[in-house]
């Protein structure tokens, strides 16, 4: 409660650089594949790649404690923040409030921030302020996964942005992990209350779209682990060119593979 609420008032009156005790290294061990390796070992080559993704568990307090920890060792002039939790329809508010063209008042009134934004993602935001990195509003603007995950395909085909959009739906354990996350198996797909490949390919819409929004850009990037889990989803939609890493920071419940992610944190 004592964290949420120096968080809440930082993010309404700035922070400063160090952020003092909230910015230390926080519990955990750090696995890559079948070792172990330091803080240190990760950054050296986390600051390397074009696009570091932090898979988080949206409700796991120490998964944003690393996301700030980590954002707050790779913010700077070559790199920005991209958040899963901003869709792409807001970013020209958040632009504004960025340059300090709008209250914050009026940035949360109007860019549809998630029920935990204030606790858990604001003082991400606040860094990126203070030391001039971009924040890009990541995510498809949620009608748009609706209306696919209710019509397929179809109910995207006057979307110009949609013609514009390359979905790379190929690869299957993807499409498996999902559909076993929905508890779609054998004969129950017939249950759902609607078609679960069409629920599938609103969610490559999502990452497809994520995929999209960082183009060409040097970001950490912030989403759901799912999202990352296993070097796919947003990463299956990124550009051949593009070199990336992952890290997953293992919540509550899940169970540890060290093939989860390139650098997967335990509590």
């Amino acid at each position: 409660m004592f964290l949420s609420v120096i968080i809440a008032v930082s993010c309404t009156s700035g922070i400063p650089d160090t952020a003092g005790a909230l910015l230390v290294r926080p519990p955990g061990t750090i696995h890559a594949g079948d070792s172990t390796v330091t803080s240190e070992e990760m950054f050296s080559a986390l600051s390397e790649v074009d696009v570091v993704f932090v898979g988080e568990k949206h409700d796991d307090p120490l998964a944003h404690r690393w996301e700030l920890y980590i954002w707050s060792r790779l913010a700077g002039p070559d790199r920005d923040l991209a958040l899963e939790m901003f869709e792409t329809d807001v970013q020209g508010l958040l632009d504004e409030y960025l340059a300090g063209e709008v209250t914050w008042e009026e940035f949360l009134e109007g860019s549809r921030p998630w029920g935990n934004y204030i606790p858990d993602y604001c003082f991400l935001v606040e860094l990126a302020k203070l030391r001039g990195c971009r924040v890009i509003a990541a995510n498809v603007p949620r009608h748009f996964a609706s209306d696919v995950a209710r019509g397929g395909w179809e109910a995207l085909a006057g979307e110009e942005f949609f013609r514009e959009l390359s979905v790379d739906s190929s690869n299957t354990g993807y499409r498996e992990r999902f559909l076993e996350t929905m508890g779609v198996v054998g004969g129950e797909m017939h249950e759902m209350p609607m078609d679960p490949m069409n629920m599938y390919r609103a969610q490559s819409l999502k990452d497809a779209v994520m995929a999209s929004s960082i183009e060409g850009v040097r970001c950490m990037f912030v989403c759901g682990s799912f999202h990352s889990d296993y070097r796919s989803g947003i990463c299956d939609q990124l550009s051949e060119n593009t070199s990336f890493l992952t890290v997953k920071v293992l919540g509550e419940g899940e169970e540890y593979s060290p093939e989860l992610a390139d650098y997967v944190i335990t509590p």
